[in-house]
Formats: C-alpha cells, structure tokens, sequence
C-alpha cells in the first residue's frame, strides 16, 4: 500500500467537524516557518488554548504539542496578527466536498475569512470583504486569480456526493468513459482511496465499465456512499494505520481497503495525523550531508583527472604529429613566419588564412592553427618545428604531472567516504537489529506464496477476505483450491492455465496447510482445485453459501496425500526481501526452516522466527 500524502475530502470533512469546538473562541497568535507551515493559536472558553497547525501546505489539524517556531515571525504572520489578533471565531466550514475550509472571524472592524486550500501545492489566503488582503502564495490560475487586492473566488465547484440526488448521482455514474473505480474517484468526487473503499463494501467489480451498471448497481453504489458519510458522523474513532513500524495511513474510522494492516485506535483524526506525520518523520531514511558533499567531490575529482588526461594525451599526440608531417609543418612555418615579417596582424591574418592548412591567425600570439590530419595543432611561428614540438611535449608532461596529483586528493577523499560508508553501515546494522519490517506488497491482504514457476498464489484469511480474493481476483485464466474440509480458506492460482501438475500440487498442499487441519495435528490430508467457472456464490434450491463460502459444481480435481508441511523462507520480491510461508518444493532459499503441526503455542512459534529471520514478529504471524 502506498503511504498516504495529503489529506482526502473525507479527512477534511472530519477535521471541520472536529474544528466546530472553535466556535466562540478568539485568535491569538500566529506564526509561519518553512514556507508552507502557518500555526494558530486560539483561546477558547473553558479548554484554554488550542493549537491548528497547517503543515506543509497540505494537512490541516490540531496538536497536542506545538512545533518549533522561528522566534521573529515572519512578515505573512506579522501581517495576520495585526489584521486579526484577538478577532473571534463565528463559523467553520468545509467549502461543498473540497479540500477547502473555511474559518469565518469578526470583530468590531469587519468581518474576515482565514481559507485553507489543501488542493495542489497548499494556501492560507485571508479575505476581508470578499476582497484577498494576504495569502501565502500568489498566483494566476486559468479560472481565478489568487493575487492581493483580487477578489477571492473559490476553485470551480465539483460533485457533491453528499447533497446530489438519486438522478445526478446515475448520470455521473452512466455517463463516464472510466471502470467503476476512477468514476467513484473522479466523477463522484470520493477520491482514489474512498472509490476502492465503495468497490469493497459493494461487493461490484472495481474494473467494470460504469456506463454499464445497472440501476440496482447504482442505487447500491450511493447507498454505500451515504453510508461513508453517515459513519463519518458517527465515527467513535479514527484510526492510524501501520505496515510494521512504518506509519501508512491516517483515516477519520475503519476501512476496508486497510484490513490486513496494523490499526491502532487514536481519539481524533487529528491526533492519528500528528501520530502519522510523527512516524512519516522518523522512518524517513536521514541522509548523511557529509557523504554527499564528499561523493560530489568525487565526482567532479573524476572528471577532472579524466579532462587532464586527455589534454595530456592530446598534447603528447600533436607534437608527434609534428614530426610524422615534418616537411609540411616546417614549409609552413617558415612560410607564416616570413609573412609576419614587417606586416601588420591585419594583413598577416588576411593572407595567412590563404596559406594551405591554416586554419586561422593569432598575431598577438605569435601563433596559427595549423589542420593536421583530423586534428587541429597551434604553433608558434616565430620558433622552428623542434621548439613546437618540445612545447607541446612540455605541456603534455605538465598535464601528467598535475593529473598525478589530483589523484593523490582523489584517494583521500576515497578513504574519507569509506570512513563515512562503514560509519553508515554500522548505523544501519543497527537499524537491521531492530527487526524492521520488509516492504509491503499489495497482495499481502491475502494469504500468498510464489509457485515453483513463479506464479502468485493468493488465499482468503477470514470470510472477508474470502469473498474478496474469489471475486477480484479469479478471471478466466485462475485456477481454485480448496481443502476437503469445512470452513478452509478459498485459494486463486494467478495465470493458472498454464500451471503444471507440480503448480497445482503446490496450492493444494498450500489450501491444506491453512485449514483446520493443520491445528487438528494431520500429518496428511486432501485437497482439490476446479475451473473458474465451476465456482459459484449463487446457491441453488435448498443450497446456502454463507460469507466467504462458495459453491463447486462439476468435477474435483483432487490431490490426495498432501504432506501438512510449510516453509518459512527468506525470498527476494521484485528486488526486496520478503518472509514467504509456502510449500517446501516451490521455494528455493538459502535461508528456511521447516515448520509442521505441533504444541509449541503460536505466539512463542512467531518469536522464534521473528528472530530468526529479523523482522517484527507481527510479519510472522500475520
């Protein structure tokens, strides 16, 4: 899953709601640093004061904890602080479903709005009046201008999922070119995270065309959509999520498109913000601004020896050339030299460029360009060929010389970034030592392995999931495994039309290995795998297929005597390391251990191999 980067229209409904506290209060200070990042205080009745901080242009939330601020405020803030100091705060509001909020002020002077745009690069822009009188960024869009002085207008307006009707909602649905997906995201204005969400709890195929929905499809569709809003209002909690130790996600309650991650419970959106934007900080990698001047040092070292070098080079090769072209070299000499006798250096400039290979004149040099071959030579024409040449051999040797040197510096600063790469090394060793997490891949909501031929094998871990795997992920090409047993997950073998018999073999052992046989302590057992079309949700007379379950009809393709037996190993997934859980034959690492049906208790299994392996023990037992 992709970290989070800016707030959704969802957080910035959430955070006007939790804003609304503000109401009553009065503005106390302001302060501005780093460009992007505005905080003020306010003192409100009762709760004493309350800090909004806008950090990076682009979240929008209360902390506990003020951030560090410059100690001379900047000339934006001295500008608001004068303007509004002390001015109360009469209304919060979200403008339509946008990012945009607004907080309306007064006093006895005039009525002002503080706007926060968290669209694009991000802005504060004060107005009084209607007209903008300060705003962090200045500039000309095609439909509005953000400029001092301008009257301030609103972005254009879009979708409003809220208020829209049953018969506007339908036409923005039917009339888009896009799958389901990007129209819930665009044309229906939830955003990319809350589109997927809406797919999730519909139940529709995400990739589906969505001018052909039906209007069932669509009523379900806008059902699921009031249905966020409404749990916005009465949401209990909200929610930071985690991959392991690196924070990921910040949602104003629980969603669906996150099961699978770690989600710990926060008061308020904006506390799981601050918690989020905390851990985005500190598991950011911290770069080494000493290694990074020393390898450009390098660099430029380099090119500078490789320069040299090949003036070097050059210069060795223009006085040989003197020699192997001696007659002409010295007929022209003696011819340049002659014109220069008793000339001016107009003249000599006119009538040496008539002479055959000169290229061009230098009188104030006491020098030509002479065309040798492919190379272009500059003699003295006051010296014979011998001088020249010496010349050239003493400048080439010059160049060798002070290439030499360089490389001396060139290998302290060698030996300087060794020191620094070995003190980084060791740093993160350390971090190794922690046991931080592997990266995460979208597949890991499910239960997953890689076949011996290196196909992904996804299964259900709860009833949820289990819908979920069937639905989004077994097409025409997939193959289905299931363990002959009630209740064991249902298995999709990605690309399974081309599987072999060993492939097959493997997600069958793999069904097996996560059902109840594996707790009930079997030593063997049997599963099977089916077409997709032989997989049903559709129950037929005196049939029922509860939550997560599905119906086969046809033939079984049954592999019997499958050994309750699994590796945890050490693989590498699209250049990283991961801990994959699969059957023995399809993984080839240097690094396993055999797990089988026991009484050592789960929770100590998990320890062992989060040790073993250095990674948090959550990477395990999940």
């Amino acid at each position: 899953m992709v970290m989070k980067k800016e707030m959704t229209a969802f957080d910035v409904a959430a955070i006007t709601s939790e804003m609304q506290g503000l109401v009553g209060g009065f503005l106390d200070k302001i302060f501005q640093w780093d460009g992007r990042n505005v905080l003020l205080r306010i003192n409100v009745q009762g709760e004493g004061k309350k800090e909004l901080v806008l950090r990076d242009g682009k979240w929008l939330h209360f902390v506990a904890d003020r951030p560090e601020t410059p100690d001379t405020p900047s000339g934006f803030a001295v500008h608001l602080r004068k303007v509004l100091y002390n001015t109360r705060i009469m209304s919060v509001s979200q403008r339509e479903f946008d990012r945009i909020v607004t907080i309306g002020l007064a006093d006895r002077d005039g009525t002002y709005q503080l706007i926060f745009e968290l669209i694009g690069e991000g802005n504060l822009i004060m107005v009084n009046d209607g007209k903008i009188i300060n705003a962090l960024q200045q500039k000309r869009w095609r439909h509005r201008d953000v400029l001092i002085g301008a009257d301030y207008a609103y972005p254009p307006s879009r979708f409003d999922p809220r208020t829209a009707s049953a018969e506007e909602f339908q036409t923005a649905v039917l009339t888009s070119k896009s799958d389901l997906v990007r129209t819930m995201a665009t044309s229906v204005n939830l955003g990319g995270q809350y589109g997927e969400e809406i797919c999730l709890r519909t139940g529709l195929d995400k990739d589906r065309k969505a001018s052909g929905m039906t209007e069932e499809e669509i009523a379900s569709l806008r059902s699921a959509t009031l249905g966020l809003f409404e749990a916005l209002r009465e949401r209990e909690f909200a929610c930071l999520v985690s991959d392991g130790e690196a924070a990921i996600d910040a949602t104003p309650y629980p969603l669906m498109v996150n099961e699978g991650y770690e989600r710990q419970e926060m008061p308020t959106l904006s506390a799981a913000i601050s918690a989020f934007l905390e851990k985005k900080k500190e598991d950011e990698v911290k770069v080494d601004p000493e290694l990074e001047r020393l390898q450009r040092q390098l660099d430029q070292q380099l090119k500078g020896i490789e320069a040299t070098e090949r003036e070097a080079a050059t210069l060795q090769s223009h006085g040989d050339m003197l020699y192997t072209s001696y007659a002409e070299v010295s007929k022209t000499l003696e011819r340049m030299n002659g014109l220069s006798k008793n000339t001016s250096w107009e003249k000599l400039m006119e009538q040496g460029a008539k002479v055959p290979l000169v290229i061009s004149v230098e009188p104030q040099r006491k020098s030509f360009v002479m065309k040798l071959g492919e190379e272009k030579v500059t003699l003295d024409y006051t010296v014979a060929i011998d001088e020249n040449a010496n010349r050239l051999y003493s400048q080439a040797k010059e160049m060798r010389e002070k290439a030499a040197g360089a490389k001396g510096a060139l290998e302290e600063t060698r030996t300087a970034i060794a020191k620094r790469e070995v003190k980084g090394a060791k740093a993160a060793q350390q971090a190794k030592e922690r046991m931080l997490p592997t990266k995460r891949f979208w597949f890991e909501t499910y239960k997953w392995f890689i076949t011996s031929n290196g196909r992904l094998v996804l299964g259900g871990r709860d009833a949820k999931s289990n819908d979920q795997v069937v639905k989004k992920h077994l097409g025409d090409r997939e193959r289905y495994a299931h363990a002959d047993l009630h209740g064991a997950p249902s298995i999709v073998l990605k690309d399974g039309a081309d599987a072999t018999e060993q492939e097959l073999r493997e997600v069958c052992q793999f069904a097996l290995c996560h059902s109840k046989a594996w707790n009930a302590g079997a030593a063997e057992g049997t599963a099977y795998w089916v077409l997709p079309d032989q997989v049903s949700k559709t129950p037929e007379a005196g049939e029922f297929a509860p939550r997560g379950a599905f119906i086969i009809r046809g033939k079984r393709n049954y592999e019997h005597h499958l050994p309750l037996e699994m590796v945890i190993a050490e693989v590498l997934m699209e250049g990283s390391r991961k801990i994959s859980c699969a059957p023995r034959e399809s993984i080839s690492s240097e690094k396993m251990v055999v797990i089988v049906p026991g009484k050592l208790p789960r929770g100590k299994t998990a320890s062992m191999l989060a040790k073993a392996f250095g990674v948090p023990e959550e990477e395990i037992s999940r």
